[in-house]
């Protein structure tokens, strides 16, 4: 396997690691001026793909600031980024949703079952506040709200400030219309089904799900399309710093592991986890209009993998190790550096990197060098 001393055994030889593998079509270096307006100077500024004209495409970018109100829609025209929604810093929101507390989060969700996730979840954990907004021509509006405090969502009461949500295709149809909730360092985990705003359990569990404990508060999840099937119906589960990695299906009513690695079976194709820093998503690496490979990253350290399903296992595509450099002239060398999928070119592939570093202004925008 490889390893993070920067040795790789000759069977690994053929794994892509120049940075060069992939260029920039957008860059704002440290330190720089945003994107579309957005001058992502605060630590706290957080960013994600967005269906914003419902066209099935995660094509626009939503950049916001939770604590102080402040939202942005981007739009790409051939580069040029332009904002279709802005507030100003500080701002009031959303939808109504005032965005005040350092502590909301959103997430894109098909509320209405058209295999489009082109609304936004908006929440407050620890406070039992969430809110889902549609978007009528530029003006959102909720479809569901609760107020801070408030009652949660489908019995789940997102009473813990470690709450965290996101969207899934629990029964493999193409669309992301179930929204799992899960508080790690508890075990707890919930899969909620939308008909017409009433949102109903259909899993909720206080031991994890399928072999996975979620007993650690350093665990994280997100969906998955383990089959590149186009169906984001696994669940990722893993914790950085302890090596654990999973992946989860649906198995009748109950889940199972179809993927599991740890440190001590020598991690996800080499990849050992090891570090709390380490970071995970899913991405469309070779443009198949499905997010079936995984980037793993480590900011602060240079480190990042792209890594693609081999049979029952996996591969690296593209591996710098720590101490690396990044990818495409990206070096990660910050412990604040995030990143995320995005479908820069309007083509249904989420297969460009956007890697940010927030409280600088740093943005770029990366796609393969074929």
């Amino acid at each position: 396997m490889p390893h993070f001393d920067g040795t790789l055994n000759p069977e690994y030889c053929n794994v892509m690691s120049a940075t060069d593998a992939y260029k920039a079509v957008y860059a704002q270096s440290d330190p720089g001026n945003g994107i579309g307006g957005y001058d992502l100077k605060s630590a706290a500024d957080r960013c994600f793909a967005f269906d914003y004209d419902s066209s099935g495409k995660r094509d626009h970018i939503v950049l916001y600031r939770p604590g102080l109100g402040t939202v942005c829609i981007l739009k790409n025209n051939n580069g040029c980024f332009t904002p279709v929604y802005a507030t100003a810093s500080p701002g009031a929101g959303i939808g109504g949703y005032d965005l005040r507390s350092p502590n909301d989060r959103i997430c894109p969700f098909d509320y209405n079952h058209s295999g489009k996730a082109d609304h936004l979840v908006i929440y407050r954990p620890g406070t039992g506040t969430i809110w889902i907004l549609r978007n009528n021509g530029g003006n959102f509006m909720p479809v569901y709200a609760q107020m801070d405090p408030g009652r949660g969502i489908g019995g789940c009461n997102l009473a813990s400030a470690a709450d965290r949500i996101f969207a899934y295709d629990y029964d493999s149809c193409g669309r992301l219309d179930y929204l799992v909730i899960y508080r790690p360092g508890t075990g707890m985990v919930w899969i909620l089904k939308n008909v017409s705003g009433c949102f109903t359990a259909v899993y909720a569990q206080t031991t994890g799900i399928g072999g996975y404990d979620l007993l650690s508060s350093a665990d994280r999840a997100f969906a998955f399309d383990y089959e590149g099937n186009g169906k984001l119906d696994e669940i990722v589960l893993y914790r950085p710093g302890a090596g654990i990695f999973r992946i989860v299906q649906k198995n009748g009513a109950a889940f199972a592991s179809i993927y599991t690695a740890s440190s001590s079976s020598g991690g996800v194709a080499g990849y050992y986890l090891n570090s709390s820093a380490d970071r995970c998503f899913a991405f469309d690496y070779d443009g198949g209009d499905a997010l079936d490979e995984l980037v793993i990253y480590r900011p602060g350290a240079g480190v990042f993998w792209v890594l693609q399903r081999n049979g029952t296992s996996y591969k690296a595509v593209y591996q710098q190790n720590a101490p690396g450099e990044g990818i495409g002239g990206y070096n990660f060398k910050s412990p604040v550096d995030r990143c995320f999928a995005f479908d820069y070119g309007s083509n249904g592939n989420p297969d460009h990197l956007v890697p940010y570093r927030p409280g600088t202004g740093t943005v770029w925008i990366l796609e393969r060098a074929y």
